[in-house]
């Protein structure tokens, strides 16, 4: 496939934080591309790269961004709509929104239609009319508009004459979504497509992202999507863009096994650490004798070390506390009904909340899973039957909306309430540093102003606030909405070993998965209980969704298998090298030399490549170089371990 873009050279700080560091990544026709990171370390400022809002810092070498002219074209849809700005347009025409010569000239067209009116006759006006419609034909509006029409109709939204202000969440991403799929860009940008929506809304965007022949890059939280319909894997770590070619299933068992190498390497790393340092004291004289590249190297050990552990992930413990209660049963629901203005939402429902239940709650927008949380939470009475709970049930709810901060403050001083030590809902105390650690927050950032966190470090922030605090019963609702992965795969592991009562209303399937073992589906006025998370569920779920539509869905999904980790080997004794192994250590130091010339050498070629002429040859010549870049840092990387290996036999 052809090269959409090539961007080289990419680097950019804001202040003292430094975003990216010489990174570089490529995209072809056809990438179906999951960008994942921690959330603040580049998402989104990669998007307005892309889409030239944000021009990153001058440097040497500069900064390049070759496009394939004859076939560059970028759409981007973001996390939320504009309303204010377009608060007067319609559902039925937003995408004029996203479309600015397309809405002047609507503009236009409605102020001559509206004049018109009063004088049809007008041949003036008339001869405008017509000039914009031609217009508007040129443009692909016509094409556009039916396109949108019909993605609204494929996500179930009607009424199309209501006012943006009206509309849920919900209905505002199922908005962006027909915006975006009804796009002609080469090159579609997605930023969190899929919070706020339900099941059945975000696998029919699945499919139309799977079936179709565009270009995607997509940030996401959802695991399973991201597995789903994506064919390339870019990780933002560390300053750099990682790239990674598979599904994000297989980009995980990467992962795991890199970590596993970097684990195991970093005994022998710091072994050899302490071995060149000796080495180095020893004096010229002595050092005179040995290899040259020993000693060049030498100097990035230490760097090496420190990259080692930066690398490797890292872990929190959420310390979510309970109220200690031993009572097994919390609430119970006994031949319960509720109605709401004559609205029936359940009827003759049973259910009851054991200590220790995780408890995953969904179904479709509206059917009354907010409702079910409040009785449950004894905020609303039901109009028949029983309600019975624990005398003073304490319950806590997290919710899409979190609470506010006070932007001014530091994280220190709205987590410690200005005092030195954290004071925990099950009575033990911790600092306020040691805390916040816990939560994925350095130390350069505990005395920061809230105000320069990212959007998805303030949720971690509120997440740390909010679970300092003890409750009978957890309610979650949509708690992954804005994490990044690494944040939530923590939250899940603390969650699955929690002792307390929680229950999560969510669409993340893979969270749900990993931590639910209990299923209630609201649907038709009453709750269908499962055994176990999402995947239990899935099934009915379409039998369901082909009973509605009247057609065929073969889908399945698996959740994501927990990767064990075996524990570290011990430590072999030193033996002696082989005559084989004696013959391969002569050599294999000027091996690894020759072949980073040769890494050297092609990063030279691909930075001066030039794309401007579009030709498939030129684009096929650098995929080529691109292949033989990936083969030899293997190949590098692989020399590089069997010199470890050798390094810590004797000669």
């Amino acid at each position: 496939m052809a090269i959409l873009c090539n961007l080289q050279n990419i680097n950019l700080s804001f202040g003292q934080k430094h975003i990216f560091q010489d990174a570089r990544f490529a995209i072809s026709e056809g990438d179906k591309i999951g960008l994942i990171g921690l959330n603040g370390h580049g998402k989104s400022t990669l998007l307005n790269i892309l889409s030239e809002k944000v021009i990153p810092d001058i440097s040497t070498p500069p900064f390049i961004f070759d496009k394939n002219n004859e076939k560059w074209s970028l759409f981007y849809v973001p996390q939320e709509l504009e309303i204010k700005k377009y608060g007067h347009l319609e559902i039925k025409n937003f995408y004029l929104a996203f479309y600015p010569d397309l809405y002047e000239l609507n503009q236009r067209l409605s102020t001559i239609q509206k004049e018109l009116e009063d004088d049809y006759t007008n041949e003036a006006l008339l001869n405008k009319q017509q000039d914009i419609l031609d217009s508007l034909e040129q443009k692909g509006a016509w094409d556009i508009e039916n396109a949108y029409l019909s993605y609204l109709s494929l996500f179930e939204l009607d009424q199309n004459e209501r006012p943006l202000e009206s509309l849920s969440g919900g209905e505002q991403k199922k908005i962006a979504l027909s915006v975006g799929l009804s796009s002609k860009a080469n090159l579609i940008l997605w930023d969190e497509p899929t919070n706020h929506l339900d099941v059945e809304t975000i696998e029919k965007f699945e499919d139309e992202i799977v079936k179709g022949q565009g270009t995607y890059l997509i940030i996401s939280h959802d695991r399973y999507l991201l597995n789903h319909v994506t064919n390339k894997i870019l990780h933002i770590e560390a300053g750099e863009i990682k790239s990674y070619t598979g599904t994000y299933l297989e980009y995980l068992e990467y992962l795991e096994e890199r970590e596993k190498e970097l684990a195991k390497n970093l005994d022998k790393l710091e072994n050899k650490h302490r071995r060149e340092l000796a080495w180095m004291r020893q004096g010229i004289k002595a050092r005179g004798t040995r290899s040259k590249k020993r000693v060049e190297g030498y100097e990035n050990i230490k760097k090496d070390i420190s990259d080692l552990k930066a690398r490797s992930r890292k872990t929190a413990n959420f310390n979510l506390t309970h109220s200690g209660r031993k009572s097994k049963e919390l609430v119970q629901l006994k031949e319960v009904s509720f109605e709401y203005n004559d609205k029936k939402i359940f009827e003759d429902l049973t259910i009851t909340v054991f200590k220790g239940d995780k408890i995953a709650l969904i179904g479709p927008n509206g059917a009354g899973k907010t409702t079910l949380l409040k009785i449950l939470a004894g905020k609303l009475t039901p109009t028949n039957g029983i309600y019975k709970a624990l005398d003073q049930l304490n319950v806590i709810t997290f919710d899409q909306k979190r609470e506010s901060l006070d932007l001014d403050k530091t994280l220190f001083e709205v987590v410690g309430d200005g005092q030195e030590f954290v004071h925990l809902g099950d009575g033990r105390s911790q600092h306020v540093m040691s805390y916040l650690e816990n939560f994925l927050f350095n130390r350069d950032q505990i005395h920061r102003p809230i105000h320069t966190l990212s959007g998805g470090e303030k949720n971690r922030l509120q997440l740390a606030m909010f679970m300092r605090h003890s409750a009978d019963v957890w309610i979650f609702d949509e708690p992954t909405n804005d994490l990044d992965i690494e944040t939530i795969e923590i939250l899940e592991r603390e969650l699955a070993n929690y002792k307390a009562a929680v229950i999560i209303v969510g669409h993340d399937r893979a969270f749900l998965d990993n931590v639910c073992e209990k299923t209630w589906l609201v649907h038709e006025n009453n709750i269908e209980v499962f055994e176990g998370g999402y995947t239990q569920v899935a099934p009915y779920l379409h039998a369901l969704e082909m009973e509605k539509a009247l057609i065929e869905k073969n889908k399945s999904y698996s959740p994501k298998q927990e990767v064990v980790t075996e524990a570290p080997k011990e430590a072999t004794k030193k033996e002696k090298m082989s005559y084989n192994e004696k013959k391969r250590w002569d050599v294999i130091e000027e091996e690894i030399a020759n072949t980073e010339s040769e890494i050297e050498e092609l990063q030279s070629k691909m930075a001066s490549f030039d794309f401007s002429s579009g030709n498939p040859e030129d684009n096929a010549k650098y995929e080529s170089l691109n292949q033989t870049f990936t083969a030899k840092e293997t190949q590098l990387e692989s020399l590089m371990l069997e010199w470890e290996e050798l390094s810590e036999k004797e000669y």
